[in-house]
């Protein structure tokens, strides 16, 4: 039988890394040259362009007088483009922005000449278990990676990669690495490559990726292989691509395995990047949630109304957003100079995307048929209704407010008020005229709206003075909790079961010797807990809402060599604010802190009464339970792993620990790493954050051997010790039992907060578009559709508008095992209806309905469904 290897060349492009995205696209500009050249004059026969598009729009924004002659090789099929915008990193990021990304590289691509239908991620660190599904529903049956497969799960290079609802896809694991054929152009081994490919090859059909790292084209690659050809006798090497290597192995005879790849046996994993730069990872969470769950459905909603759907800038925002999806930039494992711009990214799509919702609810509260003074108009931007504790603001003259809605009055809570000046600023501010002074009131007021809609009430302005004075109480409480400090140690007390939880929140400090890619313990560590002791402790209590403040300051070791010395030198200012707002099952907690030291790991312990064997947690589309412990934990240096498999995981939005009796969950807004500990396994570990000052480092206690990233310097990393103050947001949950789609709305709930905007003429800059003058729409709104749609087994995914005008609206399963049977969701009115795939791409043909029958859901399945209102 003779061996086919499947030459293929190629560029990995880490458009920024330790260099910057302007250093490497200077690069870019002049390889283009280089693959121009090869591919016309036939040096090369085929060439890739590493899967993501976002390269070839920075060669294009360069070099536009090119693009006829990229669209002739793509279309010819020498060049292949796409299908992602950028190379994802799949462990971290949202399942809507994976979607978002291929979908607009898949656009982009097709704008080109089309996409290359494989799904191509050579580098992410590690492959998150939702993917087969996610690409098939976005019609590729084929992908190709190369880290996290454990030699126990399967040992196979090409296997069929299946998730929990069937779906399944051909994969090619480059065991070898994307750059393993570099040997073919700089050594004379022939036999020596062919056998390290052909080690578990289950066809005769072998992979040879040629390429690497922003490598130049290899012009002498024809000569190479039939140098190769002439010294081996049962093997042939061709130059290929990818489409062609799956057409050649039928799928036929292939292992099937499921899960997630995330074990470090054959390759570096990074298991605790997950908390490397968390001021990054909370500004992407953050900008996810604004996007999935505000902008998208406010913009159809607004469009309903009569404000044009802003296509092109919906999609800029989420290209700066996507643009910080790599696996590197997403890791935080870059230069500070890279860094800094990948801020600068999330600061432009922060200030674009607010932007827009600010504009939107503005001009839809000021184009209402009746308007008046001091109306306050709040937004639902979920298909389902709402009914919460909000908070906002309001401007009135004067120092106490009451909220009405035709006639009835709201219940509503000042919890902080601010006495302004609206009138021409001066040095001397005695000059200033007493009439134009305004109070601005921080309320809270229980709130219900339809789904997709908004509601209005009035603000009644009251002379008399609010009270919302604090007290010294060391406790807060509602309908379901009480909260206690007592001698710095956190207290609860569940009043649904009756259960009192002495001393379950703290938080734990110790030495960090490791780098920007990997957590590693120091050589001469000192571990502390630090709780609350010596605060200042005040609560403030009220009809909707309780707050304990909470401040002092964590003394911590300033540095490893105080830390190797036991000295606590520095000091760590925080202030922590817990809320127990009525008829919620959540606490919530905002916690601030100055970190103001370096080398170390602060993580939060969450003191549970599960003695886990397991943890649970959300996936793109879907759940993952994953052991406590790592079964190859005490023999990894035997069997020479990469890195220590320390259980160390990754999180999108919730961490869950359960049993029979009882369940624990912690909601995160921007944290995504966690570890069971405790001597019972008992305790959550929740990483606030990691403080660290290189790039990469030699010899870590967990990762032995050379530096991840670049082996033969050391590159500083000042900035990522994030000596600056950094926020925390989260919250915790109490049940009985564990329901994964009820945690999903509870988080949604808990993270999607409501935009509103009061129409007053008093404070000009509520927002940073409020200076600005607006007309209202020329035709009166009236109130749009009002969506209810909540099937009560399955998480809602998206809203968002497709093709011309249609509006795609996801659901998925996210229970593992369980199936969901026939669901069923109702229309305002009736619409055209078509399932379709993840990419908008029709399945069904379209009826005209107002009960959509859902259907059968399979364990983790996720359906799209896309209403046509006109």
């Amino acid at each position: 039988m003779v061996k086919k290897v499947h030459v293929i060349s190629h560029t990995h492009w880490d458009f920024e890394w330790y260099f910057t995205v302007n250093e490497s696209s200077v690069q870019f500009v002049y390889h283009m040259d280089e693959v121009f050249r090869a591919l016309e004059e036939g040096k090369l026969r085929y060439y890739l362009l590493d899967g993501q598009m976002s390269i070839v729009d920075d060669y294009l924004r360069f070099c536009p007088e090119n693009k006829e002659r990229l669209e002739a090789l793509v279309q010819a099929g020498k060049l292949f483009i796409g299908p992602w915008y950028t190379q994802t990193d799949e462990l971290v990021i949202s399942g809507e922005s994976i979607v978002r990304n291929l979908q607009i590289g898949l656009e982009r691509a097709a704008q080109l000449g089309g996409a290359m239908k494989i799904g191509y991620l050579p580098d992410s660190f590690g492959q998150g278990k939702d993917m087969p599904k996610i690409y098939r529903g976005m019609g590729i049956h084929d992908a190709v990676f190369w880290r996290g497969v454990p030699n126990e799960k399967v040992q196979s290079r090409d296997f069929i990669w299946a998730s929990e609802d069937g779906s399944d896809v051909t994969v090619a694991n480059i065991k070898d690495g994307y750059f393993v054929g570099v040997g073919l152009i700089e050594k004379e081994e022939p036999e020596t490559l062919v056998t390290q490919i052909s080690k578990g090859a289950g066809t005769d059909q072998l992979l040879l990726p040629v390429g690497g790292d922003q490598r130049f084209v290899d012009f002498n690659l024809k000569d190479r292989i039939a140098s190769y050809n002439e010294k081996l006798t049962d093997t042939e090497l061709s130059e290929s691509h990818y489409e062609a290597y799956f057409k050649a192995i039928h799928r036929k005879d292939l292992p099937k395995v499921s899960g997630e790849f995330i074990s470090s046996s054959v390759s570096k994993i990074h298991r605790s990047i997950y908390s490397s730069r968390y001021d990054q990872k909370y500004m992407n969470d953050k900008l996810e949630r604004r996007l999935i769950y505000q902008l998208e459905p406010l913009m159809v909603m607004a469009e309903s109304l009569g404000i044009p759907y802003k296509k092109e800038l919906l999609e800029e925002i989420w290209k700066l957003v996507l643009r910080n999806h790599a696996h590197d930039s997403a890791g935080g494992c870059n230069s500070d100079a890279t860094n800094q711009i990948i801020n600068e990214r999330f600061k432009e799509a922060d200030e674009l995307s607010y932007s827009a919702v600010d504009y939107l609810t503005r001009k839809i509260a000021e184009s209402r048929k009746t308007t008046q003074p001091n109306d306050l108009v709040f937004y639902n931007t979920l298909p389902y209704p709402i009914r919460k504790i909000a908070r906002f603001e309001v401007s009135v003259t004067t120092p106490s407010i009451r909220l009405w809605q035709e006639g009835e009055e709201w219940a509503c809570q000042i919890l902080n008020t601010e006495k302004r000046y609206r009138g021409e600023i001066k040095r001397d501010e005695s000059l200033y005229d007493p009439e134009k002074y305004y109070y601005v009131h921080t309320v809270s007021a229980e709130i219900e709206i339809p789904g997709l809609s908004f509601v209005t009430c009035q603000v009644e302005e009251v002379a008399e003075q609010a009270e919302f004075g604090r007290t010294t109480r060391h406790a807060i409480e509602n309908e379901r909790y009480r909260f206690t400090l007592q001698n710095g140690k956190a207290m609860l007390v569940d009043k649904a079961s009756g259960a009192e939880y002495a001393d379950f929140l703290w938080l734990e400090d110790g030495g960090d010797e490791g780098d920007t890619y990997d957590y590693s313990p120091a050589y001469h560590d000192d571990i502390y807990r630090l709780d609350f002791a010596d605060a200042e402790v005040s609560s403030q209590t009220g009809e909707l809402e309780s707050c304990l403040f909470v401040s002092g300051t964590f003394a911590v070791a300033r540095d490893l060599e105080d830390r190797k010395a036991g000295k606590r030198s520095a000091e760590i200012p925080y202030r922590m604010k817990v809320r127990l707002a009525k008829d919620t099952e959540r606490i919530e907690f905002n916690l601030k802190m100055d970190n103001r030291a370096q080398d170390h790991r602060m993580r939060l312990i969450v003191q549970t009464d599960i003695q886990a064997k397991h943890s649970y947690t959300d996936t793109p589309f879907g759940t993952i339970n994953r052991p406590v412990i790592d079964p190859y934990l005490h023999d990894w240096k035997k069997l020479n792993w990469r890195e220590e498999p320390t259980a160390i995981f990754p999180m999108l939005h919730y961490l869950n620990l359960h049993n029979l009796k009882s369940s624990w969950t912690f909601l995160a807004k921007g944290m995504k790493e966690y570890q069971i500990v405790g001597e019972k396994f008992d305790q959550m570990a929740v990483t606030l954050f990691r403080s660290v000052g290189y790039l990469g480092r030699p010899d870590l206690i967990r990762r032995p051997g050379d530096a991840s990233g670049n082996q033969y310097r050391y590159v500083e990393t000042p900035d990522s010790q994030l000596e600056k103050e950094l926020h925390f947001k989260f919250a915790l949950v109490l049940d009985k039992t564990y329901n994964p789609a009820q945690i999903m709305r509870d988080y949604q709930h808990y993270a999607v907060s409501q935009p509103y905007y009061q129409i007053q003429n008093l404070n000009a800059f509520t927002t940073a578009l409020k200076y600005f003058v607006s007309n209202p729409l020329p035709e009166k709104v009236e109130k749009p559709l009002e969506w209810q749609l909540s099937p009560r087994k399955l998480v809602f995914s998206s809203f968002s508008k497709t093709g011309k005008d249609g509006i795609a609206i996801r659901f998925f399963n996210p229970n593992m095992t369980e199936e969901v049977p026939e669901e069923k969701i109702h229309l305002p009115r009736k619409m055209k209806v078509a399932f379709t795939n993840l990419n908008g791409e029709a399945l069904t043909e379209k009826i005209f309905t107002k009960d959509v029958l859902l259907g059968h859901f399979k364990p983790g399945e996720i359906k799209t469904i896309v209403v046509y209102p006109n």
